[in-house]
């Protein structure tokens, strides 16, 4: 059997568990990472149309997808992490040819501002016929990294960039920090940023932002690797980090150390229960907060540090 995606047999492994204290959730989502680096689905009772009904209110649902020949090790480590809850289940499915395409359906455009527009390649020709020459298009072929536009916390930091480019004063050099598909980087570019370089812990993620780089015609100022964030050289006028909450937190020193004076940095992937811990923690070494912007129960936390001499 070939080694290739596309060879795999796929088995989706289903988990049903309470919709709890995310922090509780932490522990299922890192044995989730573990087994599915390239990420995972999690639906609630408010997910977007799809081919199922949503989970039943109160019940969190998560999609893992593995090879099957990770079956039984996946199936093992994710049954330990839902055995704190009464009443959880785990199921799996092996599915058919062609399943990982059967989602893209349900990927529409995702319009950012009136001016900036996140699609996938299939929707791109429409979207651009129907915007007047000023419209910006980001075009993302996600594969298997995260990172589409269609998560409250995407849209908050593409917003937020997209501000910065009208005002003219987006940040010559920017780092995108976990940035799976490159939707952040290859924003910022677009926008005006002229060095632009995200790193991310799964090369599979690099790899696509590579593809999308390339394809938005950005690749001459955006690269990407797989560089852990204590290890990235230098400093940048704006950090971004969408990335899960108590994976900031770790971060915090690294992503606070590459912050240049006068620059900015911009953090999501946070609930808004959660905001009044990240601005504690990262208020101080020179940073302050300069303000939140909410979106649904997510937030994007903005801080600051004060030019030389200020």
């Amino acid at each position: 059997m070939s080694d290739s995606a596309d060879d795999l047999v796929w088995v989706e492994l289903r988990l049903l568990v309470p919709e709890t204290d995310p922090l509780l959730l932490e522990p299922l989502d890192d044995a989730c990472m573990q087994v599915a680096p390239g990420g995972f689905v999690v639906e609630g009772a408010d997910v977007p149309p799809g081919d199922e009904p949503p989970p039943p209110i109160g019940w969190l649902r998560y999609r893992v997808y593995v090879g099957e020949a990770e079956l039984e090790g996946a199936r093992l480590l994710l049954a330990a992490a839902i055995a704190r809850w009464p009443g959880a289940e785990l199921t799996a499915t092996s599915l058919p040819e062609g399943w990982r395409d059967r989602w893209k359906k349900w990927f529409l455009p995702v319009e950012i501002t009136e001016d900036l527009v996140v699609t996938p390649p299939w929707h791109a020709e429409r979207v651009r016929a129907e915007g007047g020459p000023e419209r910006q298009l980001i075009v993302i072929e996600p594969g298997m990294a995260f990172g589409t536009g269609q998560h409250e916390t995407t849209f908050v930091c593409l917003e937020g960039i997209a501000a910065l480019g009208r005002l003219g004063a987006l940040p010559h050099d920017v780092l995108d920090v976990g940035c799976g598909t490159g939707v952040l980087a290859v924003g910022a570019a677009l926008c005006g940023a002229q060095k632009v370089h995200g790193v991310d812990n799964d090369p599979m993620a690099v790899r696509a932002a590579h593809v999308n780089a390339s394809d938005n015609g950005v690749a001459a100022r955006v690269t990407f690797a797989d560089t852990p964030i204590g290890e990235v050289d230098g400093v940048y006028g704006l950090v971004v980090a969408n990335i899960m909450t108590h994976i900031l937190l770790a971060m915090r020193d690294a992503l606070v150390a590459r912050v240049a004076p006068g620059g900015l940095l911009m953090l999501s992937g946070i609930l808004r229960e959660q905001e009044e811990e990240i601005v504690d923690a990262f208020s101080g070494d020179g940073l302050m907060h300069i303000g939140t912007i909410a979106r649904g129960g997510w937030v994007r936390i903005d801080l600051a540090r004060p030019p030389l001499g200020a």
